[in-house]
């Protein structure tokens, strides 16, 4: 790692003493972008302990970059050897070398790189350049690009498929869930709604997609073969709290399923709050309070926990998908965003 985090800057522990372990008893590592200071927070897991940063713009100062966007999204390969990131202010995409953090390469996106999705080998990077509206296809061995692909409006989020087939790309200006064929890069299919996509989940089986949508306070489910909403959820709204009134306009923004299907987290993002919900019947179950303005969610590699960013507060939370608690709050860098876990050796 680049350098050993102060410990005034290591971790906050709330709850469930025993789950917590010593940090050599990794069994993961959890990669946080902190999207403002240019830095990934490693956490390791269950030890829930920040044993580094990485500097993701090495090569430039931050003052040099433009934008406040230094590290928006990561991404790790499997086998823990390389991480990517998006440089919105860098208008690029950099590779990196683990555990060192040496630069590999770097690849301009002429426009605002956001979002990821890495192929399940590893060997192909989808990026959402969002002020362009298109998605670049990347070669992650040595950086260069293979495609543009023409996307609706203001692409964001993006997920592959548990098969690595298809790639889906939601749109927040464009108010629309795309399909890309990740062999062709062309569009197969596309489904409308009526506000701009955020968040969005897949079941394994791609028959359902639960996706957040910009000032909603809560998710609609997507039978994605009929390609109609079946189903629209409305979490609960804390007195005096309403969407943002700015663009992005943001109420919810964070969505994750356990590997079971049976549990959703969705980060309730303007009310400071982590909803866990059932699936298939889509009950709520908890909320749970967690740090200021919750942004992110994924599961854990064994599927007991839920992380979520809370990027005001410069936290993550550590969610139990079993019981809806926060085991854990960990202080991390500025503005923390997106995730990616990994095994670890």
């Amino acid at each position: 790692m680049r350098r050993t985090l102060p410990t005034h800057f290591l971790c906050t522990v709330l709850l469930v003493a025993a789950l917590v372990a010593p940090a050599n008893a990794a069994t993961e590592l959890l990669y946080v972008a902190n999207n403002h200071d240019g830095m990934v927070s490693v956490i390791a897991i269950p030890g829930f302990e920040v044993i580094g940063e990485i500097d993701v713009v090495p090569d430039q100062s931050l003052s040099e970059t433009g934008g406040s966007t230094y590290a928006d999204d990561v991404v790790v390969s499997s086998d823990g050897t390389r991480m990517y990131v998006s440089r919105g202010g860098h208008r690029d995409v950099a590779a990196f070398g683990l555990p060192d953090g040496d630069l590999l390469w770097n690849i301009e996106t002429d426009g605002l790189a956001d979002h990821f999705a890495l192929s399940p080998d590893g060997s192909v990077l989808f990026v959402s350049v969002y002020s362009e509206d298109r998605v670049h296809v990347i070669d992650t061995a040595e950086g260069l690009e293979l495609a543009r692909i023409a996307s609706c409006s203001g692409p964001h989020g993006m997920r592959f498929s548990a098969d690595g087939q298809r790639v889906y790309n939601g749109c927040m200006i464009g108010d629309a869930l795309e399909v890309i064929d990740a062999v062709s890069f062309e569009v197969t299919q596309h489904y409308s709604f009526p506000e701009g996509v955020r968040p969005f989940e897949i079941s394994a089986d791609e028959r359902k997609a639960w996706v957040q949508l910009t000032r909603m306070h809560g998710f609609v489910e997507l039978d994605l073969r009929e390609g109609r909403v079946t189903k629209t959820i409305h979490l609960p709204v804390p007195p005096g709290v309403s969407a943002q009134q700015d663009f992005p306009h943001t109420a919810h923004h964070g969505i994750a399923l356990n590997p079971e299907g049976t549990r959703l987290c969705v980060a309730g993002t303007v009310a400071d709050y982590v909803a866990i919900l059932s699936v298939p019947a889509l009950d709520l179950l908890s909320t749970v309070p967690v740090g200021s303005e919750p942004s992110w969610a994924i599961t854990s590699l064994d599927g007991r926990f839920c992380y979520v960013s809370s990027r005001k507060s410069d936290t993550i939370s550590v969610i139990s998908f079993d019981d809806g608690r926060e085991l854990a709050r960990i202080e991390v860098g500025t503005y923390p965003q997106r995730m990616w876990a990994v095994p670890a050796e």
